[in-house]
C-alpha cells in the first residue's frame, strides 16, 4: 500500500502544479471587472473682460438647457451702452451658476467663471486598475460595459488610453468606506457605443478580457 501511494506521488503532483499553473494563468489573462465612471464635458462660461453681470434671461436658471452659440448673458463694461453678449461654447445644461446678475457679487474679472455648462451626453468612461496588477492593460484591448440595475443588456467596446503612470482612485470608484488614498492604472474609453444612454457620474462594471485584441 505504502509502495502504491509512493507511485502515485508523482502524479498528485503534478496535477496539483497543473492546477495552479492554469488558475494563475486565467488570473492573469482572463476577464478583469472594474468599476467605471461616466465622464462628460463641462465648459466654464468666463468673462472676457471686468464689468457687471447684465440681467439675463428668465429661461438661464440652473438646470437649464442652452444650445451651442446662444447668449447666456452680457457683461456691462467700459461702454455701458454696448454689453458684451457671453455665449455658451457647447450645447448642453447650466449645472452651475457662480456669478448672477443683480447680486452683490454680479461684479466680474477678467477671465472670472460665470456658470458651468455640462454636455448632454458622457464622451468617456474612466476606470482604475488595482494593485497588485495582474496584466498590463493596453489601448485596442476588449472590454465589455454592463450598466447596473437600469438594464441588463452590456455593450462592447474596447480601451482607447492608458495612463503612463498612476493616479489616486477616485472616491465614486472605492470599495464603501474606504477613505484612504489608493493608487490605481487610469484606463480610458473614449467610444461610448451610441446605443448606451448614461448620465454623467454613473458608475458602470467594466470586463477587461487581456487575451483579446480589436484587430487592426
Amino acid at each position: 500500500m505504502r509502495e502504491l501511494n509512493y507511485s502515485y506521488t508523482p502524479i498528485v503532483v503534478f496535477v496539483i502544479v497543473a492546477i495552479a499553473a492554469v488558475v494563475l494563468w486565467t488570473k492573469r489573462l482572463g476577464p478583469t471587472t472594474l468599476l467605471a465612471e461616466a465622464e462628460t464635458i463641462d465648459a466654464i462660461v468666463s468673462s472676457p473682460q471686468p464689468g457687471v453681470l447684465a440681467e439675463s434671461s428668465k429661461d438661464i436658471r440652473i438646470f437649464s438647457k442652452v444650445a451651442s452659440g446662444q447668449i447666456v448673458t452680457r457683461v456691462v463694461g467700459a461702454d455701458p451702452k454696448n454689453p458684451i453678449p457671453i455665449t455658451a461654447p457647447i450645447e448642453g445644461v447650466i449645472t452651475k451658476i457662480h456669478r448672477y446678475p443683480g447680486d452683490t457679487n454680479a461684479v466680474v474679472a477678467a477671465g472670472e467663471p460665470i456658470m458651468t455648462i455640462t454636455a448632454p451626453r458622457p464622451d468617456r468612461l474612466i476606470a482604475f486598475l488595482r494593485q497588485p496588477m495582474t496584466f498590463d492593460p493596453k489601448p485596442g484591448m476588449k472590454v465589455r460595459i454592463h450598466p447596473r440595475a437600469r438594464s441588463s443588456k452590456s455593450f462592447e467596446a474596447t480601451i482607447d488610453k492608458v495612463s503612463p503612470q498612476l493616479a489616486p482612485i477616485r472616491a465614486s470608484l472605492l470599495p464603501p468606506g474606504q477613505t484612504r488614498v489608493e493608487l490605481g492604472l487610469p484606463i480610458i474609453i473614449e467610444k461610448i457605443p451610441s446605443d448606451l444612454q448614461l448620465y454623467a457620474g454613473e458608475i458602470v462594471d467594466l470586463t477587461i478580457y487581456p487575451g483579446e485584441a480589436e484587430a487592426k
